[in-house]
């Protein structure tokens, strides 16, 4: 079985991951995206 995993994926669930959270908090902004880097869980 050969696994393609494309340079978006991360991008891909952390749009997901967001979209989820905003159902029950719209404010939602825990989730940093930084530049170059990564990502970042800002806890609050």
């Amino acid at each position: 079985e050969t696994i393609y995993v494309d340079d978006r994926t991360i991008d891909s669930h952390i749009k997901r991951m967001r979209r989820k959270f905003r159902v029950f908090d719209k404010d939602f902004d825990c989730i940093e995206t930084l530049y170059g880097v990564g990502y970042r869980y800002r806890d609050v």
